[in-house]
This record gives C-alpha cells, sequence and structure tokens, in this order.
C-alpha cells in the first residue's frame, strides 16, 4: 500500500509527487496517458458543451504526463489580494483564508517554473521609465507585469526523469482511473485503474488525491457517489457547480490622439533583474474594484498600425492562428476532419498557447501604433448554473462522458462595459485618445474560453458552501483530497497555473503532517 496515491500527471499531480516524495513518502502518480501525446488515451476527453461552445472539451485537455503545460502560454501571476478578501458579487462563499496563506507557497511554486523571485511590482524590468507606460500618474489604473515560464516549460519534459527515477514514486502511465473503493468508515482505500485493453487493477493508498482537472475531478467524484450510494462533497448541492474560466475577448480599441512609439505593453524583449521575460498589462485599482462593484480583470493593450506591412502581418498571424486551432482539432480526432495524424498536428497542439501568446506580443514589435485592442481577460463569477454533469454517451472505457454548461452572465458583462468607459474616460481626461467600444450584444457577449477551467470541487469552510474544505479534504471523507484549479471557489484574473503550484505545494505540507494521524 501506497501512503499516498495521485490521479493524474499534470502540474498539480507532478509537484504534490515530487514534494511529498522529498518528503520520504511513498507516492503512485497514475497519469491516463504516455509519457508522449496518444491519440487513443485523448478520445477519452470527448464530452459535450451547451452554452458558450467556445470551450473544447478534447482540445482544452491533454492527456499525457505534463497535462496542459502541453500546450499552455507560460504566463504567470498569482492572484490579487483583493480575491481572497471580498465575496464574489453573485453573493456566494469566497476563499476560506487570505492571500498571506499561500504568499510563502507561490514563492516555492517559482522553483518549479523557473520563474525567479517572487517579485510583481511595476518596477521588476530595469532601465524602464514612467514614458514607457500609458496613463502612468493615474491611480485608478495600474500597469502590472506577469512574468513567463520559459518555454513555455513542458512538466512532462522538465520533471519525467525524475518522476521516473525516484525511488519513492511509482510513476503509472497509462493508468485510467474508472472508480474508487470506499469502506464503511469513509475511507477510500483503492483507486480502480483500466487500461483501454481492458485490463483492470486497483491502486491502494493511505491517501488518494484527485489531480485530473476541474471536469476529471468532478466526474470522477459524481461517478463514486453513484456508485456507492454516497453524497461525498455534495452537502451543499455543490458538486460539479461553479464551473470558472476566464471569459475572453475584445472590449474596445483606444485610438491614440497622436502615433504612439513602442511601449511597455507590447514590447517582446522585456526580462526582470533575474532574466525572467515579463509582459505587461492593466488592470483597474482595488479601490475602483471595490468601489464600482466591477469584476476584476486583466487587460492586454494590443497594437495596431494602418501601414501594409502591418496589415499584412496581422491577416497572415490570423489565417495561421486559424489553421493552428484546426489542425488542433485534427490532433485530437475531431470526427469532421478527415485527415490523418501526423507529428506535424501533435507539435501544433503541444504549442498552440504558446503560438498565440507570441502572436500578439511579436506583431508590432518595434513599430508605432496608432491603436490598441483592450482584450480582457475577465474574472467570472461562481455559479450553480455553470456545471459539469454527466451524459447518456459513454466513453471507451464504458464510463459516462461530461457535459460542460458554460455561460458567462450579465453580471460580468456589464461590469465590462462599465469597466471599459472608465478606462476611456481615462484616456480622455489624460488626452490619450478616445475610446471605441466592441459589440457586446453578441452570445455571450461576443466571450470565449481561455481554457483556465476552475471551480468544481470548490474550497469553502463549510460543507453547505463547498465540496472540499480549507485543506483540500472532500467534505464527508476521511481521506480524499484534491489538487488543482477545480478547488478554486473564485478565480481572480490571474492565469491560473501559479496558483495550482502554490495549492499543490500546501497540500503536500499538509499531507506530511496528516499522514501520520491515519
Amino acid at each position: 500500500m501506497h501512503d499516498v496515491v495521485i490521479v493524474g500527471g499534470g502540474p498539480a499531480g507532478i509537484t504534490l509527487a515530487l514534494e511529498l516524495a522529498n518528503a520520504d513518502l511513498d507516492v503512485a502518480l497514475l497519469e491516463s496517458g504516455d509519457a508522449e501525446f496518444d491519440p487513443d488515451a485523448q478520445t477519452l476527453n470527448e464530452g459535450e458543451v451547451t452554452g458558450n461552445d467556445s470551450v473544447d472539451l478534447m482540445a482544452s485537455r491533454l492527456r499525457f504526463l505534463g497535462g496542459t503545460t502541453n500546450h499552455w502560454g507560460g504566463n504567470c501571476v498569482p492572484m490579487d489580494a483583493i480575491d481572497f478578501e471580498r465575496r464574489p458579487l453573485s453573493g456566494m462563499s469566497g476563499w476560506p483564508f487570505g492571500r498571506d496563506a499561500l504568499d510563502p507557497f507561490y514563492a516555492r511554486a517559482h522553483d518549479y517554473l523557473e520563474l525567479g523571485a517572487c517579485d510583481y511590482s511595476r518596477g521588476i524590468v530595469p532601465g524602464l521609465r514612467d514614458r514607457d507606460f500609458l496613463l502612468p500618474q493615474e491611480p485608478r489604473i495600474e500597469s502590472v507585469p506577469l512574468r513567463l515560464s520559459r518555454g513555455p516549460l513542458r512538466f512532462g519534459e522538465a520533471y519525467g526523469e525524475r518522476l521516473e527515477t525516484n525511488r519513492n514514486i511509482n510513476l503509472q502511465l497509462r493508468a485510467n482511473v474508472v472508480g474508487l473503493e470506499v469502506d464503511g468508515d469513509d475511507r477510500i482505500t483503492a483507486v480502480q485503474v483500466e487500461g483501454l485493453d481492458g485490463t483492470r487493477r486497483q491502486v491502494a493508498g493511505r491517501i488518494v488525491v484527485l489531480a485530473c482537472g476541474a471536469v476529471e475531478n468532478a466526474r470522477l467524484l459524481i461517478l463514486a457517489n453513484a456508485a456507492h450510494g454516497r453524497s461525498f462533497g455534495d452537502g451543499g448541492g455543490l458538486l460539479g457547480k461553479c464551473f470558472m474560466d476566464h471569459p475572453a475577448g475584445g472590449a474596445g480599441f483606444v485610438y491614440f490622439r497622436q502615433l504612439e512609439a513602442e511601449r511597455a505593453y507590447w514590447s517582446g524583449d522585456l526580462e526582470s533583474a533575474d532574466g525572467v521575460p515579463v509582459r505587461y498589462l492593466w488592470r483597474l485599482s482595488d479601490e475602483i474594484l471595490r468601489q464600482e462593484e466591477l469584476v476584476n480583470a486583466s487587460f492586454y493593450l494590443i497594437p495596431f498600425s494602418d501601414d501594409d506591412a502591418a496589415q499584412q502581418r496581422r491577416e497572415d498571424a490570423r489565417l495561421s492562428e486559424e489553421a493552428a486551432r484546426n489542425m488542433a482539432r485534427w490532433a485530437v480526432g475531431r470526427p469532421d476532419v478527415g485527415f490523418e495524424l501526423s507529428q506535424e498536428y501533435c507539435d501544433f497542439i503541444t504549442n498552440l498557447d504558446a503560438f498565440a501568446s507570441e502572436t500578439i506580443t511579436q506583431a508590432m514589435h518595434g513599430e508605432r501604433a496608432d491603436r490598441v485592442l483592450l482584450r480582457f481577460e475577465s474574472e467570472e463569477l461562481p455559479s450553480r448554473h455553470n456545471r459539469i454533469t454527466l451524459s447518456d454517451q459513454r466513453d471507451r472505457l464504458g464510463l459516462p462522458q461530461p457535459v460542460l454548461h458554460w455561460a458567462p452572465g450579465e453580471t460580468e458583462r456589464d461590469s465590462m462595459l462599465r469597466s471599459a468607459a472608465l478606462i476611456g474616460r481615462m484616456c480622455g481626461e489624460h488626452d490619450l485618445g478616445r475610446f471605441e467600444f466592441e459589440d457586446f450584444d453578441q452570445p455571450f457577449w461576443g466571450t470565449m474560453t481561455s481554457w483556465h477551467q476552475l471551480g468544481t470541487t470548490r474550497m469553502a469552510a463549510s460543507a453547505r458552501d463547498g465540496v472540499v474544505d480549507a485543506d483540500a479534504r472532500v467534505q464527508g471523507t476521511r481521506n480524499l483530497y484534491i489538487a488543482g484549479g477545480s478547488v478554486m471557489p473564485t478565480g481572480g484574473r490571474a492565469h491560473p497555473t501559479l496558483t495550482i503550484l502554490a495549492l499543490a505545494i500546501r497540500l503536500a505540507d499538509h499531507l506530511q503532517q496528516e499522514i501520520t494521524r491515519l
């Protein structure tokens, strides 16, 4: 019997396994896929989406070692303190602890992501001055940095050898968990594993951790409850509910009064003092967010120019990104495409997020801009209406496929409209230029997914308000825990990977103490 069985070999599972192994605990790490992309394993991600169908459950999640770090863009930033301090505008519960409880774990997570110092002050790039920013003296808007994990770092490549050679880690690939064994004392005694060839086995552990993403964590727990007649984590009826993403789209254009030279927001070669790539964006101040009751959001400033070369470059970038997304769908076996899978398509799916990210920063590097598109990534409020349920359709292992309903709401839409109007007013007051709204009357106000899947096993102080407690233990169980973005009760504006790692390290510290009491 292992000390800890971890289900899922993505960033949360890998980080948790390494932390526990370093504490001399015996760990089994179960990954559904292989060390490299496997189209057969990937088909297990098939599912249905209703509402805003810009989410693709096949392309957004990857079933091989490293999980979604195999196609992320590398953007990292901690959640803001205000995200922990205030309740969601929807009236649901927020975090059961403050940002200070995660600060030491954010710092430790930096080592895994090779991010240098845990410093996110505006001045982390040497030599930048006020003139390199827009509206630098305006207190209602902040120019804030992101740190970029180089590569971006792929966890399977970066940590695969350590996982295979560490004497305390039993890495099991092609290990699809299809169920949980439960005893009469509310303990998970083992996980049921099945291969695509039909072979079955059990892996026993004193503690079990689900670390396989917001969709799969919810699905496995719903299935376990149905199989054993239990209601673990569902005392408040919230299991699978409160799915969150970061709705993304264009807020509008700022048309400059005069041509603007390159600014920090669209410079492609900025680095912190410790050599980490940096990107800047805008966010509204905490004071304004509280005063106006606005959701938190990031605003990327994407430059445009009307010269022929810039127009052609933008069109090439658009066509390239469209082709990449089509190839990504081919790579994961979408049934409406008749192409045979090849390594070229695999390369597209595993680099798609980074490609899209670089398109933004490189499109106008070194040139003057006559306008910028304000592209937002918005906090989404937790809502029971956005949820994971189970379908009548079954996957290759005979399990019901997931159904995701995702519909960004009117509160977030109205908040983005008011936020954009505030920014436009500031631009006018400072004679920077004029603001023109994008079309917010499209279905779901024209937003797209950011592929950030959060919230379906939310953390809360009470069983009524969440699925896991403040230590990430599933309510009603003795030894079942959940790691990853699914435990986040709110999403803020931050890209979630850094927070996911911080939570995993925090959980590792807790399990080292908890194992002695079991």
